[in-house]
């Protein structure tokens, strides 16, 4: 399923869904952002809807249309009403899941190339000890302001904050039952809560080899173009970033260390999202790519028994059930 346009009132969206109909196009209209989205199910027929849609926009009242919504009104009507009974995907089950073109999701391509550009700026070199395709990491000047927190390299090594999202707990614990004031001190978690937001998104932009971010921008390519490409850029920008916070602060609360990054937690979640929309809202017109359940999950079990190395199995907890939440809410028509 397409996005080929929009118009700007209800009326005009559904006489142009019915001028399509009688030409044999299967469509769909959706209320975004103030105006009517129409998105043609069949890929091979999205040059003629266009063609149509342009034609339409010069004169949406001609005669031709407004008798072909009549007809199709008459029809509607005769028709019996429909059972309540669960509403299909937009896409049919023998039609191939195709991935959605750059120019239909401006965000995702920036998302990816920002974690490749700010990756870039963050190596030195490969580390041969852990591997040919393991990155030797640079903590200044850039990734230490990516990372949750600020983390320093000296002379004798890397120096990270001990005072993290537990400590600060304890904290508060005590403040509250010694009845003394509580504040945060001005590093670690505290330089957050004095205006350090971005540091809760950033650590996705982090990737530690050539496997880790080549994996991750596919996945995110296949799946966050599925997104944006139907829910609308704000919307997904809106997803990603509440997906980013909650899977990096989750990832930061369950280990006390600001060592990791990566776009794996946002992933998981927007693989959640999507999983869940195809199961429960079918009409939302999201579907994930063939094997893909088996797939991330299949990953997502196997990191979790270590097999594979340090990875952020937290993040990627985080952000799967944070996704399949967002995913079961309704879906604003």
């Amino acid at each position: 399923m397409r996005h080929i346009g929009s118009l700007a009132d209800q009326a005009a969206a559904r006489r142009f869904q019915s001028w399509l109909a009688s030409k044999g196009i299967a469509a769909d209209i959706e209320l975004e952002d103030d105006r009517w989205s129409v998105w043609v199910h069949d890929e091979d027929l999205i040059e003629l809807a266009r063609d149509e849609l342009a034609t339409f926009l010069a004169d949406s009242l001609a005669e031709k249309y407004q008798l072909v919504e009549a007809a199709a009104e008459l029809e509607r009507r005769a028709k019996p009403v429909a059972s309540d009974r669960p509403r299909r995907s937009t896409r049919t089950p023998g039609q191939p899941w195709i991935m959605t073109p750059m120019r239909s999701c401006p965000a995702t391509i920036t998302l990816i190339g920002l974690s490749i550009l700010l990756t870039a700026m963050c190596v030195r070199g490969f580390d041969r000890d852990r591997g040919p395709l393991e990155f030797q990491m640079a903590y200044e000047p850039v990734m230490n302001q990516l990372t949750i927190v600020t983390v320093s390299e000296r002379d004798d090594g890397v120096y990270v904050p001990t005072y993290n999202l537990s400590k600060a707990w304890e904290h508060l614990r005590e403040s509250v039952a010694k009845d003394y004031d509580f504040r945060l001190p001005k590093t670690g978690v505290g330089a957050i809560a004095r205006g350090q937001f971005w540091r809760l998104v950033t650590p996705i932009f982090l990737h530690f080899s050539i496997l880790h971010i080549l994996f991750n921008m596919l996945w995110l390519r296949m799946l966050g173009g599925e997104i944006e490409s139907r829910r609308g850029l704000l919307r997904y920008v809106g997803l990603v970033l509440l997906i980013a916070a909650v899977s990096n602060l989750g990832q930061y609360a369950a280990t006390g260390s600001p060592l990791f990054g990566g776009m794996s937690g946002v992933v998981y979640g927007v693989f959640g999202y999507v999983w869940m929309k195809q199961r429960q809202d079918p009409d939302a017109g999201l579907s994930l790519p063939p094997n893909c359940v088996f797939w991330m999950l299949g990953w997502f079990v196997l990191c979790w028994t270590g097999m594979v190395g340090g990875i952020a199995n937290w993040s990627h907890t985080f952000g799967l059930v944070s996704g399949m939440l967002v995913g079961l809410l309704p879906s604003r028509r």
